[in-house]
């Protein structure tokens, strides 16, 4: 049987405006900000704000973007909304079915990742079959059943751009605890990272301001219960200077132990938080304020004596005969 000779470059242009340029926008950085921290070794503080994306639309309902699989483990997300809570409510609708079925069964944090993972692998591998192979009036059973009719560049060209197909970029923690201890890994699509050593993440447009607050205060998993309650907090706080975070704050505590949780953060906490991070940031300002007018004095006595020495110096140079001059 003569092969037919799909032509590439029309390939191109029957999925180029809707593929092509939704993938040109695939490595913009999610709004809002997501942060978890270990503290006295086995249990967790987590932050977010309530900044959303929805394809090209961001907004911030009143509502918290901390969602709980389990009364151990909590997870937050950053990115494409609608599409991270297709895969995220798959991932809850098994974790609560073993939980109903088996309730001294106690879900492993890394197996509710990998459900997490497993989900995403199907979903890219729907999405990449609907923009790439429908133009072209095909699917995946029907590109492999009718390949004896393809010219061997075309089943080349659609074959890398199936496996290339990426989707939008979205980053979820997952934290809590096991039977092992506490837990916290960071998914950035597909790619997983165990972050249980560095004791803290963070994720979505203000990443840098709240993992900068975090080292500089140089955060442990052994810290204390109080002092990572503020610096989580602090940390949200400092990372709303980055476009995108929202000012409304969630916060949520897991452990000590199994089962154990605060889902919310009463906001009578959270306003105490709040005049205690501001009174710390005055004091900060006030301290800043008194360093640079110590400073401005310093200078200005150095470059002072610096004119007087410079006036009164006498600078000698031996000429030619050996007699100086000044």
């Amino acid at each position: 049987m003569k092969k037919i000779k799909w032509d590439v470059p029309d390939i191109d242009s029957a999925y180029d405006l809707k593929y092509k340029k939704e993938k040109r926008g695939k490595e913009t950085i999610p709004v809002t900000v997501c942060i978890v921290a270990m503290f006295d070794e086995n249990s967790i503080i987590g932050a977010s704000d309530r900044m959303l994306t929805s394809a090209d639309i961001q907004f911030e309902p009143q509502q918290s973007k901390i969602l709980q699989f389990t009364n151990s483990i909590f997870t937050m997300v950053a990115g494409d909304s609608s599409f991270q809570y297709e895969i995220i409510q798959k991932v809850k609708t098994d974790v609560v079915d073993r939980v109903l079925k088996e309730p001294d069964n106690w879900w492993d944090i890394l197996d509710v990742v990998d459900l997490y993972i497993k989900y995403y692998s199907e979903e890219r591998i729907k999405k990449s079959e609907i923009d790439v192979l429908s133009p072209l009036g095909l699917n995946r059973d029907s590109f492999i059943s009718r390949q004896n009719e393809m010219d061997s560049s075309f089943i080349r060209h659609i074959t890398t751009e199936l496996v290339n197909y990426e989707l939008p970029r979205i980053c979820t923690i997952f934290a809590g605890i096991d039977q092992r201890g506490a837990h916290i890994y960071v998914a950035e699509n597909e790619h997983i990272q165990c972050l249980d050593n560095v004791g803290f993440a963070a994720i979505g447009a203000g990443f840098w301001h709240a993992s900068s607050q975090m080292m500089f205060a140089g955060h442990t998993k052994n810290k204390s219960f109080a002092e990572t309650l503020l610096l989580v907090y602090s940390a949200k706080k400092r990372a709303e200077v980055a476009p995108g975070v929202g000012e409304c704050t969630d916060m949520f505590v897991v452990g000590p132990g199994l089962g154990r949780c605060v889902p919310a953060i009463g906001e009578h906490v959270l306003g105490e938080l709040k005049k205690i991070y501001e009174s710390e940031q005055k004091r900060e300002q006030r301290a800043k304020i008194t360093a640079n007018q110590n400073v401005k004095k310093y200078v200005d006595d150095l470059l002072q004596k610096g004119i007087t020495t410079k006036d009164q110096a006498v600078t000698v140079v031996p000429d030619s005969g050996g007699e100086t001059s000044g």
